[in-house]
């Protein structure tokens, strides 16, 4: 019975990783609900609108190309080549802004499928600026080329979402023959003049659409001022740029992006994703996301990622009850403690999927810290003992609430928690005589009632 300590602390190490399974089982679980919530913010999306990215306007040019045709055709018996001068149109010129100003609001609003929480945006944003008229294209040559009708043109990814559209000049629906029918808005401008060249050309066209996700804009313009604000507190800035000025508060925040020809590609780079009708897809955009810092499922599984060490530090602090208090628990008794650990995390995730997370979390704890307090009253023993296990449980659940809420330091907190139950654990085990534990482990002594 030398290794009765060993084999005992081998049992209750089985008991342990049996615990393993039933979080194992949660975690599964955490991500099918958080798969079928993706699934209903989808299918939303496809009912109304998805994500968001405007981009324009662009001054839109049908261009016709003169060509020479020649044919040969038998005349008398005769060859003869027969010229004839013939029109065909050629690829549509895309000319960015000289100057581009966005201004918009970017209100959010949560809607409900069910028990999933949808959050829906509703920008309302104005855009305005100038362009140039460009200059005509050579006129002579082998294939002459000419301009004919203009249009200001600009793309919205899902049109869908467009609720109101007020612009200046006015916006119409007509399809031209050689502009990419993906433009969503069009303003009729009639043919082009060539003595309007390098003449300003101004602009003014707001828009209210709705989506989800995120809100992105084209920065367009050789110089491109955009400034939005929202009643968002969680802003995620993606894209291909950052704010160069940023406010964020409990009540939202205000953004502000300027940028020039130099950092975008300017007009060539647009011209050419305009072209090949590419420009609702580019990844050259300024993106707000609605970003959720308590989303439910993502804490939840973040908490059953610290199942293990709870139950580590549950079991280390039992075994160590019963080395310093002489009280002995049966591994089936470990085992029920083990459970209640893990029912905590399944009890987190349903309860969070109806209130707020932090209500969940406090609710789940409190249930689990009385029930596992209330059951390890007897065979510790005494109500002090009991006691503090209390005070280690609300430890315990305290400190992974903090470390689930404070993401970019969850690992150092970890540390520094599992380096601080293991210099309590020497502290107070220094002195003791693990060979008199090990003999006393073959002679147990009841328990003091």
């Amino acid at each position: 019975m030398r290794f009765q300590l060993l084999l005992r602390i081998a049992l209750i190490a089985a008991v342990a990783l049996a615990i393993l399974v039933p979080i194992a089982l949660i975690e599964g679980k955490i991500a099918e609900r958080r798969g079928r919530a993706e699934e209903v913010r989808a299918q939303f999306a496809q009912e109304t609108s998805g994500p968001q990215v405007i981009s324009g306007p662009l001054l839109a040019i049908d261009c016709e190309e003169t060509y020479t045709d020649e044919r040969e055709v038998m005349r008398g018996g005769k060859a003869e080549t027969i010229t004839e001068k013939k029109v065909r149109p050629c690829a549509t010129a895309y000319v960015a802004p000289r100057a581009l100003r966005v201004t918009g609001h970017v209100p959010v609003e949560e809607r409900h499928r069910g028990i999933y929480p949808i959050r829906m945006f509703r920008p309302r944003v104005r855009f305005a600026g100038e362009f140039s008229w460009p200059e005509p294209p050579h006129p002579h040559g082998l294939n002459p080329r000419s301009w004919r009708n203009a249009q200001l043109v600009m793309t919205v990814r899902d049109a869908r979402g467009i609720r109101e559209v007020r612009s200046s000049p006015p916006t119409t629906q007509a399809r031209g023959e050689t502009i990419d029918p993906r433009f969503a808005l069009r303003s009729e401008l009639g043919p082009y003049a060539p003595a309007a060249a390098g003449k300003p050309l101004p602009f003014d066209i707001s828009l209210e659409l709705i989506g989800t996700s995120s809100f992105g804009i084209a920065p367009v313009g050789d110089a491109t001022d955009i400034h939005l604000t929202s009643n968002w507190p969680h802003p995620s800035f993606s894209g291909s740029w950052s704010p160069d000025e940023r406010r964020i508060g409990p009540d939202g925040f205000e953004a502000r992006w300027r940028l020039t020809h130099h950092s975008t590609g300017g007009q060539a780079m647009w011209d050419k994703e305009a072209r090949e009708g590419r420009i609702f897809q580019t990844a050259a955009i300024v993106t707000v996301a609605l970003f959720d810092p308590v989303n439910a499922y993502a804490l939840s599984y973040r908490a059953t990622e610290y199942g293990f060490l709870f139950v580590l530090f549950t079991f280390a602090a039992l075994a160590l009850a019963e080395v310093l208090s002489g009280a002995r628990l049966h591994p089936i008794q470990y085992l029920l403690v083990g459970f209640a650990v893990a029912v905590f995390f399944l009890l987190l995730l349903a309860l969070s999927e109806h209130i707020a997370f932090t209500a969940a979390y406090g609710v789940a704890a409190t249930a689990c810290i009385a029930l596992l307090t209330f059951y390890l009253r007897h065979p510790l023993g005494t109500a002090r003992r009991a006691g503090a296990f209390f005070a280690f449980f609300a430890a315990i659940y305290g400190a992974l609430f903090v470390l689930l809420r404070s993401e970019d330091h969850a690992m150092l907190m970890g540390s520094l928690l599992v380096f601080a139950l293991l210099a309590v654990a020497m502290v107070a085990t220094r002195r003791l005589d693990w060979a008199e534990v090990s003999r006393r482990m073959t002679s147990p002594t009841p328990a003091a009632t």
